[in-house]
């Protein structure tokens, strides 16, 4: 099953490999409401710079991300 991950920088954080995972869960209908739900339950306690990510249960190809 698809699932949704929302990162974001905390208060005062401006180097993007400084991210947290705020947030998972499946991708269903409700999806987006819950996106938009966290991210302003996490603007409101000062986290920005927030990133959505889709992964679906494959194993990461590292080799052909450093293929030359």
């Amino acid at each position: 099953m698809k699932e949704i991950i929302i990162y974001g920088l905390p208060c005062g954080e401006k180097r993007d490999y400084m991210e947290d995972i705020l947030a998972n869960f499946p991708a269903t209908d409700k999806a987006n409401a819950n996106i938009e739900k966290v991210k302003a339950a996490a603007a409101a306690q000062g986290w920005h710079s927030f990133r959505i990510a889709y992964y679906n249960g494959e194993p990461p190809n590292f080799a052909a991300a450093i293929a030359i």
